[in-house]
């Protein structure tokens, strides 16, 4: 993978024989976005950055042939450079779309259940099928994360409750556009969130334009 918003891989070091490979990339000394969310608040300039360059690295892993699937798409996972460019990392659960059925026990997403697109949760332990709509659902949280400086309903503290909410129909609620992308008339980064987060995954618009409304 070669993109400017994409965290390089620069290779493996095995300690030894029997040890599991150390994965070497390159040293973010800004930390991740999460990290920077904790701080004070975020500029303007900084923002359009953030955004644009996250979904320009998720366009481009959708772009693959076949797709790749991040699947694990946070704050947590977008790490930033002095110049707040953001960099998608963390690909653990990233997939090529023809391998797209995986089992995985709910409670192992703690933290990360805010993010995730409803469709992919709804027990403890079931099957489940990532895709491209999946990682725009992630995308429209982190968004409205990097936006508000809150990860999605703050005030409960349950992630599984959230996730609750989230198959029932419920979003993060805004009533008005923070970041102004155009002047036409989804020239708002909360309509663009809304269709972002939609509860169907075929309803939700492709990376590629929302990158372009974004830009």
């Amino acid at each position: 993978l070669d993109h400017p918003n994409i965290l390089p891989f620069l290779g493996v070091y095995y300690q030894t024989n029997d040890s599991p490979p150390i994965t070497i990339l390159p040293l973010m000394e800004y930390g991740s976005l999460q990290d920077l969310l904790l701080g004070s608040p975020i500029g303007q300039e900084a923002f359009k950055r953030i955004l644009l360059g996250t979904a320009s690295g998720v366009v481009y892993l959708h772009s693959r042939y076949p797709p790749i699937i991040h699947g694990d798409l946070h704050p947590g996972n977008i790490l930033l450079d002095v110049a707040s460019n953001p960099y998608l990392c963390d690909f653990g659960l990233s997939r090529i779309q023809h391998e797209v059925t995986r089992t995985r026990t709910i409670l192992q997403e703690a933290g990360r259940l805010r993010f995730l697109a409803p469709e992919l949760s709804g027990g403890l332990l079931r099957r489940f099928r990532t895709s491209p709509a999946t990682d725009v659902f992630s995308l429209a949280m982190s968004f409205y994360n990097t936006w508000s400086g809150n990860a999605p309903f703050p005030e409960i503290q349950n992630d599984i409750k959230v996730a609750g909410k989230y198959r029932k129909g419920h979003r993060p609620d805004c009533t008005y556009a923070v970041v102004s992308l155009g002047s036409g008339p989804e020239g708002h980064l909360w309509e663009l969130l809304q269709e972002m987060w939609a509860q169907k995954p075929e309803f939700r618009p492709l990376s590629g334009l929302i990158l372009a409304r974004l830009e």
